[in-house]
């Protein structure tokens, strides 16, 4: 009986090992950053210009499940990596932490503080320096 215990013990354990290294992603330094919105099949916008997803590409969601462009939220502040033809092969839609993380290979420097994520903007980022949680500083938050 004791064994069997043991045994169960240990397969726990093992389980909740192998979830934990399952929720870590890493992101290469070399990703760049942007907002990211699907357009249609392939197509995604990436800081309003139209950019082709390549064959075989992978859109991670903050959870690091893989998903289907239709399921990306709208306005999410994302990492990614593209192919030697220029399309999005990587894509990894940021947590909270992640956001606040600077990147230096975003096209204007860091993403701005009041830059989108997956996730309205006042639950990100509740002190931006717009004082009203919107990436477009009109006073409403992006819903999803």
């Amino acid at each position: 009986m004791k064994q069997v215990l043991n045994v169960l013990l240990a397969l726990h354990v093992a389980l909740l090992a192998a979830a934990a290294w399952a929720q870590h992603r890493t992101i290469p330094k070399d990703a760049r950053r942007g907002e990211i919105t699907h357009v249609m099949e392939n197509i995604v916008t990436v800081n309003g210009q139209r950019m082709r997803l390549a064959p075989g590409a992978q859109i991670h969601a903050q959870n690091n499940l893989t998903i289907v462009p239709t399921a990306i939220p709208r306005n999410s502040l994302a990492d990614y990596t593209l192919d030697r033809n220029g399309n999005l092969f990587k894509v990894w839609i940021l947590t909270r932490d992640e956001a606040a993380r600077p990147n230096p290979n975003s096209p204007g420097g860091s993403w701005p503080a009041e830059g989108p994520t997956g996730t309205p903007i006042r639950q990100v980022l509740p002190n931006s320096p717009s004082g009203n949680g919107s990436p477009s500083g009109n006073g409403q938050a992006t819903q999803q």
